[in-house]
């Protein structure tokens, strides 16, 4: 380049420089969302920066700024917006990337924007005017929409930008869209041209290598999104209340370009995770490029997970957890097949990670031991189950010939179920000379993304035009007595459509909205005679609208006055065990420690049930002690306060903020005695005692790293004990002895059945003995290969299965069937070893021919296979079958 920008020290200095420039021009710095949101279940994971604020996009929020700044986590991996098969393969693609982003909301608007963006790439980072190229929206026939002229009047008139680098685009490049529906606008990118190999002059145009081609010369350094209107449903356009600004710039490219380096991957973001790589695997990065994809593919899907995975996200098989199980097994196949790790690597990783983003992301520094427990187990999980889908493959391709094409369809299912990706299918055909079905591996793939497809849809309960035309609830929800559970109020919203049932919408309503693992209250709308109008069945919120979810009972209109009432035994149950959650919280971490926090939570009034990260299994002591201090608090009886206070001055006096959870400035703070403090805008009893007893009912793993604990309180606790007294009352008449007796008991009995067990082995191992003597006499050798077919109905599966094992010490060559009884099944075993395999003589197809037969199931191994069937009365032709097919193999 003819000028280069100041060497920037870190990555840490160029986001700080970013949020220092907004903040000196009244921006409110604030902190990222969790990579995945909370409140909308449309989205898997935040993929803009604009996705926390897209309640004031909409109208449905507020905020007490009007100007923002941040860099907000995100995660690209499907939908629109993804960028995973290009991620490794180039430099500048990424799953996980941060969002620098400055917003206004209705204050400023085009000119600002474009203003400081301008000054901010050019005075402060000093990059080079004469490559930098700016692309305006040129208008869309279809949506009606004409080229935004306006836009670029601004850039002429308040820059010195070269007039021939303003380039025009279309509604594809220009023309900003969350997803199918939402907020949207006319956009204003600003590209730079980083020169190619001799530095050759270029006019942006180029279709190969041009701005806009998706190249490594022309990158995209920003994107002005002048957010005016909302696609709705039917694809129209409407305008938003107010406009606003919402920019985003993609803060890995950034750095490159401020660290003159070509590759988002040869800076401080990435390199720390390269050098930890490079010291366990001995190979440098930069000398072979199937090395370097792996680093890269390892690199970025790291810095993925461990996000999600400090944010509270868990891997599963469904929705974003699939993708986190995703990104690991795709990482650790590069690991295994490109680096040859053949132990859990990744895992090691995230302290690279942590180094590098865990002063500006804090929660990943907290994590990083159960970040790193949870990766290593997905890991282990998925080496055992490489190993299952060889074997799964092993069975699709078996019988086919050489030439012959893999059922794409099927072979699918070994990336859905096994993680593995075409690529490596293909290999691994190619090498048996089958081909691979690609049309039948994109269907099978086109029908699982439209199963699992959410990201960008903006549908809700009320569609935005609804929303817009309703005013925000005034709930009163958290009033004292009687005032918390009803209240008078006018219908502002009466909506009933096929799918969604019918919802009502209260001007104010003291219905809890479902919210923070607290279920939504149930009750009736009455009208001035006490007849009821609506019975609740749930309660949900839209931004600050609460909606009722229910059925009605007769008409009603917009207008109409009606008496709002919350079950009341409903809701006091569910305060009991939403209270005891918070104390179950504490004591937990007083037992076991600080590592301990939520991941999970259901508060409803039938029980509580409450996720943790924890390494391992709770000791039955360490159960009945947070049970123990629990009781203790309720019975002390303090009171329960509710304050609102700014969350800065909430988090300084240590009171317990969720992870993955997102704040306001200010916050509810509910304080047990003074014993249990936490952020919470759930319904709680006024005091420790109106708890009642509380329960312990179980705990459990539900993922690594992750325990499960139910518990009861109230009458559900109370109900429970009875149930458990009646137990040991019925259990101490059955033993003839008193109830404190019954271990002592008990313990008598196992003693006296253990030594009936030990004593019926012994007999079972001594006959046994006599019927291997009596098979060894009875094998007939056919071809030279000991063989015979023998019905012992006085032996089951297990003494099968030993006695095969003593017969294989007979030699190297055998071919065997045996059947047996348990109960009203005939289990049965065959063996084929040495010469009868040779001879093509396979147990798992025989298995399989005499399962037929018996009316059940049966398959295994060549050289060992077992099974069983119900019908007891075939097993004459069994042994026929298999006696035929011995003789006709050998």
């Amino acid at each position: 380049m003819s000028s280069t920008p100041p060497n920037f020290p870190s990555q840490s200095a160029v986001r700080q420089s970013f949020l220092d420039f907004f903040a000196e021009r009244d921006h409110r710095v604030v902190p990222s969302s969790p990579v995945f949101p909370q409140d909308d279940p449309t989205l898997l994971f935040i993929n803009a920066g604009m996705n926390q604020f897209k309640d004031v996009f909409l109208g449905t929020g507020r905020r007490d700024y009007v100007r923002a700044v941040d860099t907000q986590k995100c995660i690209r991996v499907q939908g629109k917006h993804n960028d995973l098969e290009e991620v490794g393969v180039d430099t500048y693609h990424h799953t996980f990337f941060e969002m620098l982003g400055n917003w206004s909301f209705g204050d400023y608007f085009k000119r600002e924007a474009i203003q400081w963006h301008w000054e901010l790439l050019t005075e402060v980072w000093k990059l080079p005017k004469e490559r930098l190229w700016v692309t305006i929206f040129g208008g869309d026939d279809e949506d009606g929409l004409p080229a935004d002229d306006e836009a670029e009047k601004l850039w002429l008139e308040l820059t010195d930008v070269d007039p021939s680098h303003i380039l025009r685009f279309g509604r594809k490049d220009n023309f900003w869209e969350m997803g199918d529906t939402g907020p949207c606008g006319p956009c204003s990118e600003i590209h730079i041209d980083r020169g190619g190999p001799s530095d050759d002059p270029s006019d942006g145009k180029d279709p190969k290598m041009g701005v806009n081609c998706d190249n490594e010369r022309f990158i995209e350094l920003c994107n002005l999104v002048f957010m005016q209107f909302n696609r709705l449903d039917d694809g129209s356009l409407k305008p938003l209340p107010k406009g606003c600004i919402d920019t985003g710039m993609g803060f890995e490219r950034v750095l490159s370009v401020l660290q003159g380096k070509h590759s988002n991957y040869d800076t401080d973001l990435f390199q720390p995770i390269f050098r930890a790589l490079e010291k366990r695997t001995g190979r440098p990065y930069g000398q072979d490029e199937a090395t370097d994809v792996a680093y890269r593919v390892c690199a970025d899907h790291v810095r993925a997970v461990t996000s999600a995975l400090a944010d509270g996200a868990l891997p599963s098989n469904e929705g974003r957890g699939y993708v986190i199980r995703r990104l690991i097994r795709r990482a650790s196949r590069y690991g295994l097949q490109t680096l040859e790790l053949q132990d859990p690597f990744l895992f090691e990783l995230v302290e690279a990670v942590v180094g590098v983003l865990g002063d500006t992301f804090p929660e990943m520094r907290v994590r990083q031991e159960h970040v790193q427990l949870v990766v290593r187990s997905e890991e282990e999980s998925f080496r055992r189950t490489l190993q299952r889908g060889i074997v799964q493959f092993e069975k699709l391709t078996q019988g086919l010939a050489a030439g012959a094409t893999l059922d794409g369809v099927q072979a699918y299912e070994l990336y859905a179920t096994y993680g593995f990706p075409e690529d490596l299918v293909r290999l691994m055909a190619s090498e048996r000379d089958l081909r691979l079905d690609g049309a039948g591996w994109q269907q099978a793939a086109d029908a699982h993304s439209e199963i699992s497809k959410s990201e960008g849809r903006f549908k809700q309960l009320l569609s935005a035009e609804q929303v817009a035309e309703l005013p925000a609830t005034e709930s009163t929800y958290h009033a004292p007595g009687d005032a918390g559970l009803r209240s008078e109020a006018r219908i502002v919203g009466i909506f009933s459509d096929e799918g969604k049932g019918e919802r009502w919408v209260l001007d104010r309503s003291p219905f809890y909205a479902e919210g923070g693992g607290q279920v939504g209250d149930t009750g009736v709308l009455r009208d001035a005679s006490g007849q009821t109008l609506f019975e609740v069945h749930n309660t949900q919120r839209i931004g600050e609208i609460v909606v009722h979810l229910g059925k009605a009972h007769g008409s009603a209109a917009v207008g109409t006055t009606v008496q709002a009432e919350v079950d009341r035994a409903r809701r006091a149950r569910t305060m009991a065990n939403h209270t005891a959650t918070h104390l179950m919280h504490k004591a937990l971490r007083e037992v076991l420690g600080d590592h301990v926090t939520q991941q999970g939570s259901y508060v409803g009034p039938d029980r509580l049930r409450f996720d943790f990260s924890h390494p391992q299994g709770m000791t039955p002591e360490q159960i009945a002690e947070v049970e123990r201090r629990v009781n203790h608090e309720i019975l002390r009886n303090h009171s329960v306060q509710a304050t609102v206070e700014r969350f800065d001055d909430a988090k300084a006096r240590g009171v317990m903020a969720l992870f993955g959870e997102k704040y306001g400035d200010e916050v509810r703070v509910i304080d047990v005695g003074g014993w249990s403090l936490e952020l919470c805008g759930g319904t709680h009893v006024s005091a420790a005692g109106d708890i009642g007893p509380f329960v312990i009912l179980s705990e459990r793993a539900i993922q690594a790293g992750v325990r499960r604990i139910e518990a009861l309180t109230h009458e559900g606790a109370l109900e429970h004990l009875a149930e458990v007294r009646q137990l040991l009352h019925s259990t101490a008449q059955q033993l003839k002895v008193k109830e404190s007796e019954i271990p002592e008991r008990v313990a008598a009995l196992m003693s006296d059945l253990k030594k009936a067990k030990k004593a019926k082995s012994a007999q079972a191992s001594q006959d046994l003995g006599g019927v291997f003597e009596r098979i060894k006499g009875a094998l007939e050798l056919q071809s030279g290969v000991p063989t015979g077919v023998f019905d012992l109905p006085e032996l089951n599966a297990q003494s099968l299965r030993e006695l095969g094992d003593r017969l294989q010490s007979l030699g190297p060559d055998l071919a065997v069937v045996l059947f047996g009884r348990e109960g009203d099944k005939v289990p049965f075993l065959v063996l084929s070893r040495g010469q009868a395999l040779d001879k093509g003589w396979k147990a798992g197809p025989m298995a399989k021919s005499i399962a037929k037969v018996l009316g059940g199931g049966g398959g295994g191994r060549p050289e060992a296979a077992q099974g069983q069937g119900p019908k007891v009365d075939a097993t004459p032709e069994a042994m026929q079958v298999a006696s035929e097919a011995l003789a006709a193999t050998l």
